[in-house]
């Protein structure tokens, strides 16, 4: 069963409702749909852990959290699916999402140079966050619009693919064990 695959590599409820820093939230995090691991919430955590991987923002999993909260997904598998973005994945979706924005928007494609420069750009800004020096490099901005565009579609596009396989792949799951069952129930009623 697909509950068995996703259960084993995710915290019990026990562990993540008693944990210190997150107390203030006994009430909300008991609620069970939050933990129960069904079709509807899988493919809802599939949707939101994926959308919000793709945002461009620190603490992404606050995030997905909150949404998982919100709509009363699995709230593990949710916030999980936020790793799909880090370090090794940064480039690349940074990369389709500005490709996404420049189409939609109609704005050119950055060469190679243009996209190492801006990396770099965001290095300087990121690096300044936290190490408190305010640098913002001026030509950042115009490349901000098709970025956030382009990883909202990319976020939403991600969402809606992860959804729908989830939802393929556990009636899939489901259907194979009724036919294994009856072909059991069959095979003792034979012998």
């Amino acid at each position: 069963m697909p509950k068995r695959l996703i259960r084993r590599y995710l915290p019990t409820p026990e562990r993540i409702i008693h944990h210190p820093a997150l107390r203030f939230m006994g009430k909300r995090l008991a609620d069970p749909s939050l933990w129960h691991l069904h079709r509807r919430s899988a493919a809802g955590a599939m949707f939101w852990g994926l959308w919000t991987a793709m945002m461009p923002m620190p603490f992404q999993m606050l995030l997905a959290a909150t949404l998982a909260i919100f709509f009363r997904v699995n709230l593990p598998l949710t916030i999980v699916l936020t790793w799909v973005s880090n370090p090794l994945t940064a480039i690349p979706l940074i990369w389709v999402a500005y490709w996404l924005g420049s189409l939609f928007l109609g704005v050119p494609m950055l060469s190679g140079g243009e996209l190492r420069q801006v990396l770099d750009d965001l290095t300087i800004v990121i690096g300044g966050w936290f190490g408190g020096a305010h640098t913002t490099p001026t030509d950042l901005g115009r490349y901000v619009e098709p970025f956030l565009l382009g990883a909202m579609t990319l976020g939403f596009l991600c969402g809606i693919v992860g959804y729908v396989l989830m939802r393929v792949y556990w009636r899939w799951h489901v259907v194979k064990a009724w036919r294994r069952r009856l072909e059991r129930r069959q095979a003792q009623a034979a012998g």
